[in-house]
């Protein structure tokens, strides 16, 4: 409604109460606004039945020196956090998580992925515990390492608490020990990535496993499925990001596939007997993955030139939109940059972008959370 016109009606007796009611009209498809800011490091998101967003931040790590890791020297702390955001306001009812980052507090690793079912959360911390040193308990930022690091955990916002349910990130890497002709560059490697719940069974994609695990509601952890690459590949599939289809299968996405040029990442349809197949290819660098109310897939591209996961690397990204017969369709080119996780609410996609970011800021930008109006 034209501003005039709410004017006018107030000119005439409308009260105030029903001029604020004026829903503004609704942004065009594909335009991306940023709607959390300050952010720290963050990845899944998860929409809870309130309508109130999940964020798995996962820190900027700390002042306890870890070494060299794929992004140079790490650092250690307990910086990772849960965020809520609702109507507008960002509160952090569970902090303390482990967290390991470079010095400037980028592209950290703990709290990596939520699932929001009813008052309980289900969150995902990365890695395992396999490479932490036998030192003796007392320092709080190593206990907390043995306690957390792969672990699922029940997450209850409300009071701020949270218990474990599996080692997932162990099991996972006694699982590639044992079977490391699978992959003998790397393997043993663990590094659970995103955990959905269905009834009471979580399903987590590990990105060091290349495999789709399943927990039962004894916190039992199994192998569903692994995904293999082309012999030949110059690197593993490195699965990201796991969904629930409404034909009762699973998507599994992969970050890489095989290869670090673009196009290279796969989308794989799983069933719960663990039979799984290449769904769609083509793809780079999938992080977060989701489905809409209509049945269209997405998922997030974090580096739409191929994978270099550096702060200085291109941060370039998209969301693309697949729909039952494979037609895709791109959005946010251009406007997101390192983008990670996915939500889906009332006609939007929620994405988290610069998500290798720390609250403070890196060359002018923090972690966020952005709204893309795709229209179903």
């Amino acid at each position: 409604m034209p501003a005039l016109l709410v004017a006018a009606l107030v000119a005439a007796g409308a009260t105030s109460a029903e001029a604020v009611t004026v829903t503004a009209p609704k942004p065009p498809a594909g335009s991306v606004q940023v709607v959390v800011s300050g952010l720290d490091n963050p990845r899944g998101l998860s929409f809870g039945t309130g309508g109130q967003l999940f964020i798995a931040e996962a820190g900027h790590g700390g002042s306890l020196p870890l070494g060299g890791g794929p992004e140079g020297d790490q650092f250690a702390g307990l910086t990772g956090r849960l965020g809520v955001w609702k109507d507008g306001v960002l509160t952090h009812p569970i902090t303390g998580f482990f967290s390991a980052a470079d010095q400037s507090g980028a592209a950290a690793e703990g709290l990596v992925s939520v699932d929001a079912q009813g008052r309980w959360v289900t969150g995902q911390i990365a890695l395992n515990t396999a490479p932490i040193p036998p030192v003796p308990p007392g320092n709080p930022v190593v206990d907390a390492a043995r306690a957390q690091l792969g672990r699922t955990v029940a997450l209850d916002p409300s009071s701020g608490t949270w218990s474990p349910i599996a080692s997932t990130g162990d099991a996972d890497y006694a699982w590639t020990a044992a079977h490391k002709d699978l992959v003998p560059d790397q393997f043993p490697d663990a590094n659970p990535n995103s955990v959905i719940t269905v009834g009471n069974t979580r399903y987590v994609a590990d990105a060091g496993a290349n495999i789709l695990a399943k927990v039962d509601k004894n916190g039992t952890v199994s192998t569903l499925a692994f995904m293999d690459v082309p012999a030949g590949s110059v690197t593993d599939g490195v699965s990201t990001c796991v969904a629930k289809a409404p034909d009762g299968s699973f998507y599994v996405t992969e970050l890489l596939g095989g290869t670090y040029a673009p196009g290279g990442a796969r989308v794989w349809q799983v069933w719960p007997d663990g039979t799984a197949r290449v769904k769609w290819s083509g793809f780079s660098t999938i992080q977060g993955c989701g489905f809409d109310g209509s049945g269209n897939f997405y998922v997030t591209e974090f580096q739409i030139n191929g994978l270099n996961p550096s702060p200085t690397g291109d941060p370039s990204g998209a969301l693309v939109k697949i729909t039952a017969s494979g037609q895709r369709t791109t959005y946010g080119v251009g406007q997101l940059f390192f983008p990670s996780g996915f939500a889906f609410r009332g006609g939007s996609v929620y994405v988290s972008n610069w998500s290798i970011m720390p609250a403070t800021g890196m060359n002018g930008h923090s972690g966020q959370v952005v709204r893309i109006n795709v229209g179903e």
